[in-house]
């Protein structure tokens, strides 16, 4: 009697429900402790004795029959899947049990003893963390947009100040279409031999036009992030069309060099064209700020290396992972102007923060232009020059098209041999 006492304390004083059934007669509660008095709200003198059909709900009681009928035929511990039972006070519980068949030799009674954990406050929990992944999953998206939103105002903002020069460009091929005109115009002489030559000039003008008008067409469009591989030189010549106007009106020089057989990276155009736009235009201001148009002169360059070493900085925006070994195309925006002020180093790529004169941009061209290569998976800095006047724009970028993960690091150049440089047609673009 005191060994039975010892037992019922144990088992009353257990964290987990216990209870135990006779299948040899209708499967009556014989063992119902505390807790199962706790989750239940059933007391144990009112449970045992009786079978689930006298205590709850048909469906309820026809489940846990048929689990335990499964829990005999199978001869061995069985676990549950996840239970959900409703008390008398309407308050729904969630168990996870376990059964296992028992032989009483003393009775020859056959047996089933559950023992069940209420793991209601976890499902709670895990459904309101599910709650609050499906807003963050909603708030990041409404934030992606957001983001999309900017990036297409500041684009708007420089086709404004690009129009001038689109339309200056544009009037160039036209005023030779009409030269040509005026000169067909004048009758056609079958053996002209100044024929073909107007025609393949017109003909010039035509695809020098479309391509100026289709360049800002596609730089205008508002799309959702779409990378493809591509050639970085194609570009840097599509820039360098939109902006010759600038380049001109400043006098200013660009040299362009990019490494020979440079690997494909995988860009939307339209969105890095506005990265790079904005760099050039940025390098433009500089170096007129600086005065002597003799000396004015923008470098672009592009060549591929290895990420000897990869560093984290926790303070970088989510973007994909540079590991080391990883081959990276850098290209740089360097130029000859009066370079980066040392108390503003640390807030260039803040919003709304600008050295130019009121009225003059936004002051969310560098901010937006950051963000546009972040989605990219890449980075870009900015700093001055070490031994010369001036700064140099950074952007190194992945060769490889990996979305499955996140990058939060940032890596290091590998240095080695000066790479082969090749004359891509617009060094010494002087305007």
């Amino acid at each position: 009697m005191e060994k039975l006492s010892i037992v019922e304390s144990v088992l009353d004083n257990l964290p987990v429900a216990v209870f135990a059934k006779d299948a040899t007669n209708d499967f009556r509660f014989i063992l119902w402790n505390k807790k199962q008095e706790e989750v239940t709200t059933i007391r144990a003198e009112k449970a045992v004795g009786k079978n689930d059909y006298d205590l709850f709900s048909q469906e309820s009681a026809d489940y846990f029959r048929s689990v335990d009928k499964a829990v005999i035929k199978r001869g061995s511990l069985m676990k549950v899947p996840e239970e959900i039972i409703e008390t008398k006070n309407g308050r729904e519980v969630h168990l996870r049990t376990v059964k296992i068949p028992v032989h009483d030799e003393e009775t020859g009674r056959l047996l089933v003893v559950g023992i069940s954990e209420d793991i209601t406050e976890q499902v709670k929990s895990r459904e309101q963390l599910e709650r609050l992944n499906r807003h963050l999953v909603q708030a990041n998206q409404e934030l992606q947009y957001t983001q999309m939103q900017l990036i297409q105002a500041e684009k708007l903002e420089s086709i404004g100040r690009l129009a001038a020069g689109v339309a200056h460009e544009v009037k160039n091929p036209l005023a030779l279409l009409l030269l040509g005109v005026d000169y067909l115009s004048q009758g056609i002489v079958p053996d002209d031999p100044n024929l073909e030559k107007i025609l393949q000039q017109m003909r010039g003008a035509v695809e020098r036009a479309d391509r100026i008008v289709r360049g800002l067409v596609d730089f205008s469009s508002q799309r959702s992030l779409s990378r493809e591989p591509t050639q970085l030189s194609r570009v840097v010549d599509e820039v360098l069309l939109l902006v010759k106007h600038e380049l001109t009106r400043s006098n200013t020089k660009v040299n362009v060099r990019m490494e020979k057989d440079l690997p494909h990276v995988f860009l939307d155009m339209s969105k890095f064209e506005q990265v790079l736009i904005n760099l050039i235009i940025n390098a433009v201001h500089a170096v007129h700020a600086m005065g002597g148009v003799e000396s004015r002169l923008i470098k672009i360059r592009a060549r591929s290396e290895s990420l000897e070493e990869v560093v984290k900085n926790q303070g970088a925006r989510k973007r994909e992972v540079f590991r080391s070994g990883d081959r990276v195309v850098i290209l740089e925006i360097i130029d000859n102007g009066h370079g980066i002020a040392p108390a503003d180093v640390n807030r260039l790529f803040d919003p709304f923060f600008t050295t130019k004169a009121t009225g003059v941009g936004t002051g969310l061209g560098l901010s937006v232009a950051r963000r546009i290569v972040e989605l990219h998976g890449g980075e870009l800095t900015l700093e001055n020059r070490s031994k010369e006047p001036g700064a140099v724009a950074r952007l190194i970028l992945p060769t490889k098209l990996e979305t499955s993960k996140v990058r939060t690091l940032t890596g290091r150049v590998k240095v080695g041999s000066p790479p082969k440089e090749i004359d891509t047609g617009a060094t010494e673009l002087t305007s």
